[in-house]
């Protein structure tokens, strides 16, 4: 492999860096303007929830395909042209004209992102050398807890001032959700230059160029069933279907059955295709099975997927905590989580020094201890637990971010060969995105049965209310309410009016204005309590997945280092047998975990 200049490597990972904060931010960013943007367009839920799903398929489905295309036509190629289709339908996404539009043109942020994400870290491993990919692998770790804190406080600010008045007078940009889609432009036409100028191109000599059109087809569908499924589990039903699935205007219900369990059928059977597929393909296969016989990728794997799942399940619940039961705005939740962002980009880089000196194993293992014991810390969490309670746990999981997530990206990829890094980064970023999505369906559902439960008991505590009330505030909740689903406030209110008035006739008087006051804070205190009792449950589950993490990592093999030379004295091989050393040291780094 040809050795970057020291110079220019440390150039382009500083490029791939910011393009990866980019599309870390946007998630965040756009988040935050959802609920501006449902207000603007006069959305449904339907279209709400598939502002955020459009983007996220799409980026999930060809994340294997362009990480492999990346290997044959070109990583620095498809990182450009992963860069400009995001930037362009980010300007695109900012001028939509109505809600279709807006799905439509973040499809195409998607695609961009896709091609970018594997991309950033296979120009890592294709321009640094093994010995210094921790310290590298750190940094883009690190990109990755700012983009994390930046979005929900850069995103509360763009939303409510824009640019300032001036420059949005200048610009003539009324509608300032807009700004969330449009601060993306400049930043992607700036890394561009970079990435024109500095990143060299490289790929898979031994390429053919030949595309596996198959292994495509049947990746990306099999991708596709499986992550619908799980965005839409809660919509649809798991099993019994909740609302039928009206596709061509035909609704789909079979035999009473939720069209998920046939999806996840779908997934198995394509999936289980294109396994069969791969290891018959000769020539050019979409996914290089061989690289599952490395067992540190394929434990690697393995984690990523497991820690993504918790760490995305449980993190996405923090904001609405903050925001839900604590009555903090989105602006100051962002603030809050400071501490978490300050703990995860120190460490992020210490932790890539300390596997590049002492190995990354034990790292790792350190790292998912402390942040299933934050966790366990958050799991304490009160109605009326102070900002200042927060600080430690936030600061743990920071920590156990920053010294897993470098070690366990770097370890995965130690002895995947340069040339084939691509795909490598594809099928592994797939996989995490798989873990996430699974993360916050699952951790959905288990909070909603949850709360169901909490809010029965909560609900029978508050002096005054009605049976009938109560069971008002049972069914609110099992139709998701609280955090934006289900029955509205409005809603809400108008059948609890309802329960808890005198039926016609009835020897009875009304509820008088005081008793509806301490019922209406009766209810809330419920409410909150229920919420709370449920959110600590998730994270208990949290905590106990980051101990399977840990008990999985035991199987990773550590990289072995080759002795250095310690006779007083001694002198360094140089010519020739400085080749044959660095030859033989890449070789058994290449065997690490096989």
């Amino acid at each position: 492999m040809t050795r970057t200049s020291p110079k220019t490597k440390w150039l382009v990972l500083a490029t791939v860096c910011f393009a990866l904060f980019m599309i870390n931010l946007d998630g965040n960013v756009v988040n935050l303007a959802m609920p501006t943007i449902v207000r603007e367009y006069k959305a449904t839920l339907s279209q709400l929830e598939w502002i955020s799903n459009a983007y996220l398929l799409t980026f999930a489905v060809f994340l294997i395909t362009l990480g492999r295309l990346g290997d044959q036509l070109g990583r620095k190629r498809l990182f450009l042209g992963g860069l400009a289709a995001f930037t362009v339908g980010s300007a695109l996404c900012g001028s939509a004209q109505d809600v279709a539009q807006l799905i439509a043109f973040r499809i195409i942020q998607g695609i961009g992102g896709s091609a970018m994400m594997p991309a950033t870290l296979s120009l890592i491993t294709a321009n640094f050398a093994k010995e210094e990919r921790g310290r590298a692998m750190g940094f883009w770790g690190g990109v990755t807890g700012l983009a994390f804190i930046m979005g929900p406080i850069l995103g509360g600010y763009l939303t409510q001032f824009g640019l300032g008045p001036a420059l949005n007078s200048l610009l003539g940009v009324r509608d300032l959700w807009r700004y969330v889609f449009y601060i993306n432009v400049p930043f992607g036409i700036l890394a561009f230059v970079f990435g024109l100028v500095v990143v060299p191109e490289s790929r898979d000599a031994g390429a053919s160029h030949r595309l596996d059109y198959v292994g495509v087809i049947l990746a990306s569908l099999a991708v596709l069933f499986l992550a619908y499924g799980f965005v839409e589990g809660p919509r649809y039903g798991w099993w019994g279907s909740v609302r039928p699935l009206t596709l061509a205007g035909i609704q789909l219900h079979p035999f009473g059955l939720s069209v998920v369990p046939f999806l996840f059928a779908l997934c198995a059977i394509l999936g289980t295709a294109f396994i069969l597929y791969e290891k018959r393909r000769r020539e050019e296969p979409l996914v290089d099975l061989s690289l599952f016989a490395n067992r540190n990728y394929s434990v690697g794997m393995v984690i990523g997927v497991v820690l993504n799942f918790a760490l995305m399940g449980a993190v996405f619940l923090v904001p609405l905590y903050c925001q839900t039961v604590l009555g903090i705005d989105p602006t100051h939740t962002g603030t809050l989580m400071l501490p978490f962002a300050a703990a995860l980009l120190v460490t992020s880089p210490l932790a890539g020094i300390l596997s590049d000196r002492l190995g990354g194993k034990y790292v790792m293992i350190g790292g998912l201890a402390l942040w299933a014991l934050s966790c366990l810390l958050m799991a304490r969490f009160r109605v009326d637990t102070r900002a200042s309670e927060m600080i430690v746990p936030f600061i743990f999981m920071g920590l156990g971010m920053g010294l897993s997530m470098t070690p366990l990206t770097n370890l995965t990829l130690y002895g995947v060969s340069p040339s084939k890094a691509g795909g490598a980064s594809g099928v592994i970023s797939t996989m995490r995105q798989l873990g996430a999505v699974m993360g916050i369906a699952i951790f959905s559902v288990a909070l909603q049965t949850s709360m169901v439960g909490s809010i029965r008991i909560h609900a029978a505590e508050v002096p005054h209310l009605p049976p009938a009330a109560q069971k008002v505030l049972v069914d609110y909740v099992a139709g998701g309410g609280l955090y934006g689903g289900g029955d509205g406030q409005a809603a809400l209110t108008s059948k609890l009016t309802a329960a808890m008035m005198p039926a016609a006739g009835a020897h009875v008087s009304a509820p008088s204005a005081d008793v509806l006051r301490q019922i209406g804070a009766g209810i809330d205190r419920a409410m909150k309590a229920a919420f709370t009792d449920s959110i600590n449950v998730s994270f208990i589950l949290a905590a106990l997945i980051g101990a399977g993490a840990v008990l999985i990592a035991l199987f990773v093999q550590g990289a072995r280092k080759r002795p250095v030379l310690a006779t007083v004295g001694a002198e360094a091989p140089s010519g020739a047998a400085a080749e044959v050393t660095a030859d033989s040291t890449e070789a058994e780094a290449e065997a690490v975990g096989e």
